[in-house]
Formats: C-alpha cells, structure tokens, sequence
C-alpha cells in the first residue's frame, strides 16, 4: 500500500481538537469532539485498503487481520490499562475503584461503549472522572471489525462495483438509523456501533474507489481545501449542545473523506501541509496521545480535586501528556508493530488473550482490593455510595422526565404527567432535570397538590431558545398546547438558570401568563464542580470541613439576585433556592449520614423532601 503522509497528518487533526476539547480549551474549539468521526473515517479507509490489498497478492487470512490488530493496539492499550489500575488503587475511594475496575473489563473485551452506554452519556458530569470514557472509540471500532472482515471474506469473488453497492447499502442503513434514532436516544447513536458504522464505511468505500480518481489539479486542490474547511467548521461551530452525531457528523465524516480523496492521485497544498514532518509527527503518536490524553486529566481532577487552571497549567499538563505518548509510542508501540513471522500469529494470539484475561481478572480486584487495603471509615465509604445514586423513580425518568437515554417526547406519558385533578389544586412543574429533581419533595410535602411534570434534560422551559428536537416538542406542546387548553393553577418553571436567560425567561413567562393564575420561578441551586458526595467524603477523611466550600461553583448567587430583581416588578413568585440553602454556610447534609445532593446540584430524595419542606407554604396555601 503506497505510503500516505498527509493521512499521518490528518491524524493530527482529529486529535488535536479531542485533546483540546477534553483540557477546556472549548472557546476555541467547542466541537472537537468530532475527531474521533475523523478518525473513523481514516480507520475505514486503511483498513479495507489493506485487507483488499492483501487479497490482491494471495496474502490475506481473517487470522492474520486479527494478529495486526492486536499487535496495533493491545500494546500500548495494556499499558494505559495498567497505569489506571495502579493509579486507581493509590488515590480513588473503593466505589470509583470499583467504577474503575470494571471499565477496564468491559475495555479489556472492547465493549465499554456498551458499558458507558448504559451507565451514563459522553457529556455527563458523572463521566469526567472515569478514566477509561474515551475507551468507547476503540471499542466500536473493534466491534466493527469483528464483522467486517468476514464480510469483506464473503463478498470477495464479487466485482468491484457490487462489492461497492453491498458496502454503500450498508452505510446508508447505518446513517439512516443514526438519523432516526439520534432524537429518541442520542446516547445510543453515540456509543454504539450500528449507529457508527457508516463513518468506517465512508472510509471503506473510498478505499474501494466508490468515486473515480481525479488527476485534474485544480479539482484536487480545490476537494482538500473545502474538505479541511468543512471539519474546520465543525470543530468550531458544533458544541456540547449540537445534536450529535447522527447527521451532524456529516460535515466532519466528508470532509475528512474529501482531504483523503483528494490527496489519492494528487500532491495538493492541503496534503502538503499534513505531511510536513511536525504535523505528521504528531499523527505517528496520535493513538498513544489519545490513550494516555484522558486518564491523565481524569486522575489529575480527582486528586487535586479541580480543573487544570489557566493556560499555563492546562498547557502544561498537555505538554507532560504529550511527552508521556511519544514515550508510549516510542518504547511500546513501535517495537511491537515490526513485523514478525507468520508463525508468530497462534502465539501472539494466545499472548493477547492471556493478557485480556489476566486484566479482566485485575479489574475486578481493584475495588475489593482498595477498600481492604486502605479501610476507609464506614461513613466516608457510605457518602461516596451517593455518587451512584439512582434517580430514575425519583424524577420519573423515561417517563415525565426525558433524558439523554430516553428522550424521544413520543415516550412522554402525557396521561400520567399531565393528568388533571379536579378535585386539587394543578400546579405544573416545567423545565430541566433542576425542575425534574423538586417532582419527589413536593408530591410528598404537599398531597393536596396535584402536581404534574413536564421535564427534559438540558432543556429550559424558555420559548423558541431551545435546539434540541426533544426539548422544543415539548416547550412547543406545554407553551401551545397544553397550558393554553388546560389553564393550570399554577406553572412552576425551574432549571440550571444562567444570567442571560432572563430575557428569555420574560418572554416565556409573558406568554404563559393569560393562561394561568399563578407563575412561580425557582432560582438557581447552589452547586459544586464535583459530585457533593465525594467533596464530603474528602471533606470527613481530611477531617477539614472547608474542603467543601473550596469547591462551591461561584456566581451562582449573583444569577440569583439578578433574576430576583428582575422578577420582582412581575406578577410572579420567585423561589431563591440559594438563599433557602445557603442563609449563611450552605446546607450540604439532610442528616448524619444523606448528603443533601446526589451530583454536582440535583436533589437526593430526602434532599428532595428538605427543601419542599423549606418553601414557604403560603405558596401552597390554596390547598389547605
């Protein structure tokens, strides 16, 4: 296979933006998440360029793709592995030992994406401590070629252009799923395969020569610089809130496909600069810089208990990680990648399996280890066992409360959220998981309320801002429909407010106004920068309770103030959550041993229950 430099460059390029989008540099690349679509793409273009390679000269066998493979990433894989076990076992708590343990199991077997799946989503608070997040990648790439080389083995003795239209059939099914899905369950789309799938194969297809070759200059230099501008664009426009990947990752996916095919037959400017040696060199150590990019800033988090700060420091640790992957690439990855002799595929396979086995075996240790070696006391390993609270009755996940994993509005159960009670007070509780999460205290608090709920993660209950196609059905429905319709009592509007809502939030509540007698807006929760829980167990273990106020996001009391004076002209009740909690030092426990929140800001249930019992029950008094 004829060597392709610009694509080593190319490399650099999608992971460049992952490194810089994981150390917060989000201003100036808010999307570069989207390297790793990148470098899908890449990995189906010279992986099929090698197997139809090795069919070509008589050399390929499923076997020896497999021995490739393995000799490719176990390696430096394994070794990452090994510095999280380690790593994990000194500084973590049993239960983050234990979270950490079990991701290098489902990693070892490639089916962490599965894992992170069902655990929790890429953008979650919970899954920037989880040093084994970006494994996800790896494993929906190996999951793929578990099935595509026998299909690549099935098809062989067809003609080029059938094999083409098989494989193209095949990435269309893949896209098309993704785009259908990406409203129902983003989580989903993400992490697994089937829903990936079509990035590799834009990759395969070009290897195969789906389109024909140009030779024609200007059209080649023109293909590599609008395909350099278009993940330009993404890296830079799309964001957290980008509804993503499904259709958005076209840009990226295309134009990572443009660079590539138009460097094929042709030297273009584009091409040029990817394989200018600084450029290529860091795509050479791109796969160890992404290994090792992540557990690194994930264990500098938890035992400094903070981000990187400021340039500098930021710079610096990426600069260490930097060094510590030309390392990895360097003393691991090279030697391991010479080829050996083909006798050398059954023992290298058992070697790789031994290996897989003996991690998994570590993996499970590590927890029950930890907490035996370091015998924490009970009450700091209890409050820890907050961090994996499980909420979904409590706000009613899936049901009144659309999440990333169930957020298609088809699933809201509008019967049971939205039913009417005529012989109660209705009062409906609308806006985001900071709305979802008041549902438990106040049913409870208050059972001569009929409380009804309207609630979608990330999604504030403010008319015509929203972009993600779940939150505005169900703020069109609410704002259109159902409120106009049913004349509810009294609409409570909560969520993760930010200073520039306010002019949103008056517009909304305008326009539910003649449609209700009552409006009454929470203020925003007093929040921290990591999960409550493990500030208060590092908080008891250090025995130095201003741990916990270290961590206390600031400014939280200023949006508070300001969206108070802003309401307090209006025909509405506002709810300073922050005044409630924080009369002088912040509330953080219910009692002696129930933090007051689960996370970063949600409500435990008895956190739940406390503060509905803190409102003013004048609020409520029409009930009673």
């Amino acid at each position: 296979m004829k060597q392709r430099n610009d694509i080593d460059g190319l490399r650099a390029v999608a992971v460049l933006p992952v490194v810089l989008f994981h150390y917060n540099f989000l201003k100036l690349m808010p999307g570069g998440f989207v390297g790793v679509d990148i470098f899908f793409v890449i990995s189906g273009f010279l992986i099929t360029r090698i197997i139809y390679d090795g069919i070509a000269d008589g050399s390929y066998s499923i076997a020896d793709f497999y021995y490739r493979r393995v000799r490719r990433i176990f390696p430096a894989l394994f070794a990452m592995f090994a510095f999280c076990l380690v790593t994990a076992f000194l500084i973590s708590f049993p239960n983050d030992a234990h979270d950490v343990g079990h991701s290098v199991l489902a990693s070892t077997f490639f089916v962490s994406n599965i894992l992170f799946y069902l655990t929790s989503g890429y953008f979650d608070q919970a899954s920037e401590i989880n040093p084994l997040l970006h494994t996800w990648s790896l494993s929906v790439e190996e999951q793929f070629y578990v099935l595509f080389p026998l299909v690549v083995f099935a098809i062989r003795k067809f003609s080029n252009k059938t094999r083409i239209r098989i494989l193209f059939a095949m990435a269309l099914a893949s896209f098309i799923a993704s785009s259908l899905m990406l409203p129902a369950d983003r989580s989903a789309v993400f992490y697994l395969v089937q829903y990936r799938a079509w990035e590799l194969l834009l990759g395969a297809l070009l290897a195969l020569g789906a389109v024909p070759q140009t030779r024609t200059p200007w059209v080649a230099e023109s293909l590599g610089v609008l395909g350099i501008t278009m993940i330009a664009a993404s890296v830079m426009l799309y964001s957290s809130a980008t509804p993503f990947p499904g259709y958005s990752a076209l840009l990226p996916c295309l134009g990572a496909a443009l660079v590539i095919y138009s460097g094929t037959a042709v030297t273009t400017l584009v091409g040029y600069l990817l394989s200018l040696k600084p450029v290529r060199f860091i795509g050479l150590v791109s796969y160890s810089f992404y290994l090792w990019h992540w557990p690194i800033l994930v264990f500098y988090r938890y035992y400094f208990m903070h981000e990187p700060h400021g340039l500098a420091e930021r710079g610096a640790l990426i600069a260490v990680t930097f060094l510590i992957s030309v390392l990895s690439w360097h003393f691991i990855e090279k030697p391991f990648r010479v080829r050996r002799e083909k006798t050398d595929v059954p023992r290298t396979l058992r070697v790789a399996g031994s290996a897989m086995l003996a991690f998994s075996l570590f993996g499970l240790a590590l927890g029950p280890a930890n907490a035996q070696f370091w015998q924490y006391p009970g009450r700091v390993t209890n409050t820890m066992a907050y961090v994996n609270y499980e909420v979904t009755d409590m706000m009613r996940t899936g049901q009144c409360f659309m999440s990333t994993s169930a957020g298609d509005f088809k699933r809201f159960d509008k019967p049971a959220c939205l039913a009417l009670d005529v012989s109660k007070p209705n009062y409906l509780i609308f806006g985001d998981s900071h709305a979802a999460h008041l549902w438990y205290g106040l049913k409870r608090t208050y059972p001569d309320v009929n409380f009804m709920q309207a609630t979608s993660s990330g999604c504030k209950p403010l008319i015509g801002r929203n972009t993600d196609p779940t939150c505005n059905k169900m703020v069109n429905y609410i704002a259109e429909g159902f409120v106009p319709k049913s004349h509810p009592d009294a609409i409570i509007l909560s969520a993760n407010w930010l200073g520039s809502d306010a002019a949103d939030l008056q517009k909304t509540i305008d326009a539910l106004r003649p449609h209700t007698k009552r409006i009454i807006v929470f203020g925003p929760i007093v929040a921290y920068d990591q999960p409550l829980p493990r500030i208060l167990a590092r908080s008891l273990y250090a025995q130095d309770p201003a741990v916990v106020a270290s961590h206390r996001i600031p400014g939280r009391d200023e949006i508070d103030r300001a969206l108070a004076d802003r309401l307090r002209t209006q025909d509405v009740e506002y709810i300073s959550l922050f005044r409630t909690l924080c009369p002088s030092d912040c509330v953080t426990w219910i009692n002696r041993n129930t933090p007051l929140q689960y996370d970063y800001g949600h409500l435990t249930r008895e956190g739940s229950v406390f503060v509905a019992s803190l409102i003013d029950k004048r609020l409520f008094g029409a009930a009673h």
